[in-house]
């Protein structure tokens, strides 16, 4: 743990990772649970001195690790189901990954890659209203993913403004890019992008020592993102449905995590020893 972590950071990316857990139950109140989103986006923006292959290793690594395992999933569920054993594919899955969840992690390199020259407040700012002036005038893209990154774009925009020159000119990108789509583009997406972009500038602008617990957050928050299809899976063979399947998903998304991070803890352990 450093001095320089927001312990209060490490806690919002853990309850949004059960948020998103809860959304993709569909559990009721999920669409409230779907504001975990662009919290989480708005943090895919965070400065990082690493360089592009390190970069590439912990976001494109997990990408086509998941990818894999979703994959052997999908056929299995193919089989089960006595369905072609690779009907599920399709070709926007190349940058989509196998689970739809999994949209997140090219996205993150792009954004990640691409933010060193969007942090002018006149570029950072300027991009987000060219983006939200372009989704009145064109619509927003259908084709997978390009519909899901474009749901990214403010949250990252306003993260890169808030990390590059403060709240005042990410509250500035958030608020005039939202007012456009607001008055020219209405959907249900304005209020999460919104409220779920609005939290985690709330967040980042407080701040909470670092304890091992808020460690413990950070460390799983990623793992349970991540895996919780594949519990959310099982929940539905064994026919748990309704608030049910919620409750079932996230108490065993976060057990799930946790065996992970020990494996991943263990092979690193096992690595330096060797």
């Amino acid at each position: 743990m450093t001095a320089s972590r927001n312990g209060l950071i490490d806690y919002g990316l853990f309850l949004a990772a059960l948020g998103i857990v809860w959304f993709h139950t569909q559990a009721p109140g999920y669409r409230v649970a779907y504001i975990a989103l662009p919290f989480f986006l708005v943090l895919l923006s965070m400065p990082s001195s690493t360089s592009l292959g390190t970069r590439a290793r912990r976001l494109l690594v997990p990408f086509l690790t998941w990818s894999l395992v979703f994959a052997l999933l999908s056929t299995a569920l193919s089989l089960k189901n006595q369905n072609p054993p690779f009907e599920w594919w399709r070709w926007h899955m190349l940058l989509s990954g196998t689970w739809i969840h999994l949209w997140v992690l090219p996205f993150a390199f792009i954004a990640v890659t691409l933010s060193p020259w969007l942090r002018h407040p006149l570029a950072s700012l300027g991009a987000a209203i060219l983006f939200a002036t372009l989704v009145v005038l064109n619509g927003t893209p259908q084709t997978v993913p390009f519909g899901l990154w474009a749901f990214g774009v403010i949250p990252v925009l306003t993260g890169i403004a808030y990390f590059a020159w403060g709240w005042r000119l990410a509250v500035t990108t958030l608020g005039l890019s939202m007012l456009i789509l607001f008055l020219g583009a209405p959907s249900p997406d304005n209020i999460v992008l919104l409220v779920g972009t609005g939290l985690a500038l709330v967040f980042l602008s407080n701040q909470l020592p670092t304890t091992a617990v808020s460690d413990w957050c950070a460390r799983l928050s990623l793992w349970i993102y991540l895996s919780n299809p594949l519990v959310i899976v099982v929940g539905q063979s064994l026919r748990i449905t309704y608030i049910e399947l919620g409750l079932f998903s996230l108490a065993f998304s976060v057990i799930l995590a946790q065996v992970i991070e020990t494996l991943v803890q263990a092979s690193r352990k096992g690595r330096l020893e060797f």
